[in-house]
């Protein structure tokens, strides 16, 4: 039998068109937030975000088939946050994985740059889909941080009738890639 110490990292940056402070909230504000992350195209139904050391992160989903939780560890408001990140599956042939994330917040000119830092991987197999799905869902913050020159006045309306809550990609052949060439 295989054991790991869970060494495998994953670590990214995305650029914004946005100041630092707006791509904070973006990622922070549980309305914002319900506005373009979307995991395994389910969408936030409550979340909890107290943004200060020891406080809960916590995120229901609308399909009911799994949540996320944890605490945070280190929080610097539009600079910095580190917390553990808990899944836990109702599946039980799905295994439940906590993993340790550190969020940089950086201002870059008159945008502002991302970087992710995702610890506690078991092993390499399972890298690749916990990329793409950081990729898909950085991709549709800047969607939704592009939709308005001002997002922190964004519509929060709910999406009700839109299909699509997987951060560029859905299922239909013809529109299995948005916004590429």
């Amino acid at each position: 039998m295989e054991t790991s110490d869970k060494t495998h990292k994953i670590e990214l940056s995305q650029d914004f068109s946005v100041p630092v402070e707006t791509l904070f909230e973006a990622w922070t504000d549980p309305e914002r937030l319900k506005q373009w992350w979307h995991p395994m195209g389910d969408s936030l139904e409550n979340v909890k975000n107290e943004l200060h050391s020891g406080g809960a992160v916590e995120y229901e989903f609308q399909k009911k088939e799994f949540k996320v939780n944890g605490n945070y560890k280190e929080v610097e408001i539009n600079k910095k946050l580190v917390y553990s990140w808990n899944w836990d599956f109702e599946r039980e042939d799905f295994l439940n994985e906590t993993y340790t994330l550190s969020i940089r917040f950086e201002a870059n000119g008159n945008g502002s740059t991302i970087h992710i830092l995702q610890d506690g991987l078991a092993s390499e197999e399972v890298l690749p889909p916990h990329e793409e799905a950081w990729k898909a869902g950085l991709e549709s913050l800047k969607e939704y941080l592009g939709k308005t020159s001002d997002p922190t006045k964004a519509d929060l309306k709910s999406d009700e009738g839109q299909s699509d809550r997987s951060g560029g990609y859905n299922e239909l052949p013809e529109q299995a890639k948005v916004g590429g060439a």
